[in-house]
């Protein structure tokens, strides 16, 4: 596993979230956030073809009729049903 350097507190979390891969919108829960990235914990509909290094998106709510916008993410570690996203095109 490579070791990401971290930039900036994380807050912990309990808010729904929505994760965008390959056209689908999967519910899952933030666990915690940072100005680099986030965890989040998948629910049973975890996607099971999403891997290390894969472009995503965030949307920070639980309705994507609600949300301006998503979030581009990169995978930066995966386990069983959580997901550690690191936020791109942002310049710290």
């Amino acid at each position: 596993m490579q070791n990401v350097v971290r930039r900036g507190t994380r807050v912990a979390c309990n808010d729904r979230c929505l994760l965008v891969f390959d056209g689908n919108s999967y519910t899952c829960k933030l666990e915690n956030i940072s100005i680099s990235g986030v965890l989040v914990q998948c629910d049973e509909s975890f996607p099971s073809q999403i891997h290390l290094g894969d472009r995503c998106g965030l949307m920070l709510c639980s309705d994507p009729k609600v949300c301006p916008g998503q979030y581009p993410a990169r995978v930066a570690r995966l386990d069983a049903s959580k997901v550690a996203l690191q936020f791109l095109d942002f310049e710290f």
